[in-house]
């Protein structure tokens, strides 16, 4: 539930808040635990968001920044794809859920963060077998037509 982990950063948060108000601190020995960042996967219907994922996503984006993930992305063809990045984008706005952009006010990263800013949500393909392609062996999904490298 969306509520135990909303409850877990703010316990975090407060370990955090307890050791910086400590008299005496020992920071050598004090480990940062606070989460910082939420990589939310979302199913990859290719149609729209689950209303879970929008009241999930909406408990935590005042907490901890949020970047959407579509997984298994290669189950869905480029064109649906792009529709279902969109979709997931309207009804994000719509729903008044916050997610994380990258800063764009330095002008060192601020191009290359447009672009990263551009493809969110993120669509990711990710595999835990190894297949051989050509030489050596990756990190892949094997399907009848050919093989898909995460």
């Amino acid at each position: 539930s969306f509520k135990v982990i909303g409850d877990f950063i703010d316990s975090q948060f407060q370990s955090h808040l307890d050791e910086e108000l400590k008299i005496r601190r020992n920071l050598a020995n004090y480990h940062d635990t606070r989460i910082h960042v939420c990589l939310y996967f979302i199913s990859p219907t290719g149609h729209s968001l689950k209303a879970l994922d929008l009241v999930t996503m909406k408990h935590l984006d005042s907490k901890v920044n949020i970047i959407p993930i579509i997984a298994k992305s290669d189950t869905i063809s480029k064109p649906e794809l792009q529709r279902f990045k969109q979709n997931i984008l309207n009804e994000l706005h719509t729903a008044g859920v916050k997610i994380y952009r990258f800063p764009i006010d330095d002008e060192t990263l601020a191009e290359e963060n447009i672009k990263a800013n551009n493809l969110l949500p993120l669509a990711v393909v990710g595999s835990n077998e190894t297949v051989k392609v050509g030489n050596q062996y990756v990190r892949a999904r094997q399907y009848p037509w050919g093989v898909v490298q995460g």
